[in-house]
């Protein structure tokens, strides 16, 4: 029978610790499709990467993100953290729609180069003061809620997710919505019947 001690053995690791063990199982996916050599190995590492971008996305702009306002306000820091995930999004989905294409080596790098930025930037600037403004105790509980709901993410086809988020990123939106995507009935008009406010 293995005893832990009390308060001295988390369960999980922290926010920040397992946010930071995400970035670099992400860049080494990046890393394996550079090197892969045939296009059936890059794309099966691609929808590994996908799969772990969308779940990571998921707990930061579900879990995260909220609880850094919650405790620091709207910095710019976190609105800047926000709008890159929506770039990352999008970088992300023009990879996916070019998997068969000959460009889907240069959508691939250029979604590694912008998720480099967005984790050097986080990293660097954002997590020493997220640690200092939540507190250690409050980074172990969300490191918990985080591990358990990535897990979950990363069970399901992550197309749906993208496609959820990039819908939102597209209507210009920060934060996830608070209604569930599935609710929503209107899709987007066709290109040549749009409307444009003057």
């Amino acid at each position: 029978m293995k005893l832990m001690s009390l308060g001295n053995q988390p369960q999980s690791p922290s926010a920040i610790e397992l946010l930071k063990t995400q970035h670099e199982e992400v860049k080494a996916l990046f890393k394996r499709i550079e090197k892969a050599s045939t296009r059936a190995a890059k794309t099966k590492l691609f929808d590994e990467l996908a799969a772990n971008l969308a779940a990571h996305d998921a707990i930061e702009r579900e879990i995260f993100y909220p609880a850094c306002e919650k405790a620091m306000g709207m910095t710019d820091l976190l609105g800047e953290a926000l709008v890159e995930h929506g770039v990352v999004e999008f970088s992300l989905y023009q990879a996916d729609r070019a998997r068969k294409d000959k460009d889907f080596s240069f959508k691939c790098q250029v979604l590694s180069e912008i998720v480099e930025h967005h984790v050097k930037e986080e990293e660097s600037d954002f997590f020493p003061k997220v640690q200092k403004a939540l507190g250690k105790d409050k980074l172990q509980e969300l490191g918990a809620r985080m591990k358990a709901r990535f897990e979950q993410a990363k069970s399901k086809d992550y197309h749906g997710a993208l496609n959820s988020n990039l819908k939102q990123v597209l209507a210009g939106a920060l934060k996830p919505s608070k209604r569930a995507p599935s609710s929503r009935k209107s899709t987007p008009a066709p290109a040549g019947k749009r409307r444009t406010a003057a």
